[in-house]
């Protein structure tokens, strides 16, 4: 991980992104580039300018927003490489963008999360990112430390575990050097003999090389509270989850566990997106009965 993408909006959430991001970069050595959206709808941001008069009123607010950045940034008293970018695209586009062209190892991003109506029709724009970035992303709800990470809670489908995933994990866990528990949510249509998966699993996991880590298998009805109760119980510093990354009618109609639960917990979240093309490892001990365990949208609790 050599370069931290940090979109901001110089928003109290924003700040606890960019201090964790700091956090991080200065103990590991990466570069940070803050990026900042100032796309206009011209209709409805300047209805009444025309001519040079609009073209005045943008390069206006093109300056107040750089020296914004330069504020924001300097408030930061960083030692680590920074960098600054200002985006004419909508902020989804300018985080693709970026991401492609200076090679961004990680994105950091603070969330306000949203519910009901809103997220049933926009969602959050963490969502969207985490949904469309080609690289891991770290969701921060609220102010956090590094050192404030040393529990993650990783809830996994045992159909779906994919070599870079676990490799990818590895590295997290050397980054925090947290201790790593692995969630397994057991519905009533999963028929495998626990014990046997169990022993499975953790013989995966050492051949990967985690260290202090540990399996757990919880008995749920619905994958989405399993993991939320266990987040509560486990007292997790951060939640680490693989996406399917679904878009368009799929993504409404069948929802994403992760994003649902970035959408909803009060902890960062680290996602990486699954490769569609890549094949799965097979566990013998996973046989999985006919049926597909329900997905319920994660209600907002405390947590």
């Amino acid at each position: 991980m050599k370069k931290i993408l940090v979109p901001i909006d110089f928003s109290d959430v924003s700040k606890y992104a960019a201090d964790f991001a700091v956090d991080l970069a200065e103990r590991s050595g990466a570069e940070i580039v803050f990026l900042h959206s100032i796309h206009f709808n011209y209709f409805n941001d300047f209805p009444h300018a025309t001519g040079l008069n609009l073209q005045q009123m943008i390069t206006d607010v093109q300056t107040a927003v750089e020296d914004h950045m330069k504020e924001f940034v300097g408030e930061l008293k960083t030692d680590a490489k920074v960098s600054t970018e200002i985006s004419g695209l909508h902020l989804l586009e300018a985080v693709k963008d970026t991401i492609k062209e200076q090679n961004i190892g990680l994105v950091i991003v603070g969330t306000k999360g949203s519910s009901g109506w809103a997220e049933l029709l926009v969602g959050s724009q963490t969502e969207k990112i985490v949904r469309w970035a080609n690289c891991p992303v770290i969701s921060v709800p609220a102010e956090t430390s590094f050192d404030s990470i040393q529990k993650i809670l990783v809830p996994i489908d045992l159909t779906e575990i994919q070599d870079e995933f676990l490799d990818k994990l590895v590295k997290l866990q050397k980054l925090f050097s947290a201790k790593m528990e692995f969630l397994w949510v057991k519905t009533p249509h999963n028929i495998e003999n626990t014990e046997m998966v169990t022993e499975e699993f953790n013989e995966l996991l050492k051949k990967y090389g985690f260290r202090d880590s540990s399996f757990t298998i919880a008995l749920n009805v619905f994958p989405s509270d399993g993991i939320l109760e266990h987040v509560k119980d486990l007292g997790a510093d951060m939640v680490a989850m693989a996406t399917h990354s679904r878009r368009g009618i799929s993504h409404w109609l069948s929802g994403s566990l992760t994003e649902d639960t970035v959408n909803h917990v009060q902890v960062p979240t680290w996602t990486f997106k699954l490769d569609k093309n890549a094949d799965n490892l097979k566990l013998s001990s996973f046989k999985n009965a006919s049926g597909k365990a329900e997905y319920q949208k994660i209600e907002l609790l405390a947590v």
